[in-house]
């Protein structure tokens, strides 16, 4: 950040100082981040010395564990539930029910579609059905934010949400597919 700023404009009070010698920077940031990754190194242990498991591990890619970390991992990117929700019971208690149908008829669940004008509350109402049907998912919600009708910003491309959600179910970055045809690219991060 100090290379951005011109020789003509200078930072107020001791950030001058930081302007001028910007090595010193450097230095005082990697020294922090080597105390607080010693600091924080403790809470990356469990009570017998075994490491935790982190957030973005793929159950699938491991032996379960003996002990407290015996409960798989599970995902869930829901944005905060709203705590004022109102005037759609009967909508949501439609859906509830119909998801709560198809689970009893086999694994296989109908897709449901929520429409509407933008700013009627599609998305709270999606995300509170999904909220109050967590138990109904142990493996997982998936949140992905599409843009629709959201003013100056693009919708997200099909081939940009598969990639999201390969990544937040764990596959790393260099596994998921890439290259210059949409099309292919898209069809292959559908098939993983």
């Amino acid at each position: 950040m100090t290379n951005a700023v011109s020789e003509e404009s200078r930072w107020p009070g001791w950030l001058g100082w930081i302007q001028d010698h910007a090595w010193a920077s450097f230095l005082l940031l990697g020294g922090l981040l080597v105390v607080m990754s010693a600091a924080l190194a403790p809470l990356s242990e469990t009570r017998d010395g075994t490491p935790t498991a982190t957030p973005t591990s793929c159950p699938e890619a491991s032996p379960p564990q003996e002990g407290p970390l015996s409960a798989a991992l599970v995902l869930r990117s829901l944005p905060r539930d709203t705590t004022v929700f109102t005037d759609r019971t009967a909508e949501l208690e439609a859906l509830v029910r119909s998801v709560r149908e198809a689970q009893g008829r086999g694994p296989a669940l109908p897709v449901h579609v929520i429409d509407g004008l933008p700013g009627v509350g599609k998305t709270a109402f999606a995300v509170h059905a999904a909220h109050l049907m967590t138990d109904r998912f142990p493996d997982g919600q998936l949140f992905v934010n599409l843009n629709g009708p959201t003013t100056g910003r693009s919708p997200v491309q099909p081939g940009d949400a598969l990639a999201s959600l390969l990544a937040a179910a764990g596959v790393p970055a260099g596994q998921i597919p890439v290259g210059d045809n949409a099309t292919a690219v898209t069809e292959a991060r559908a098939a993983m």
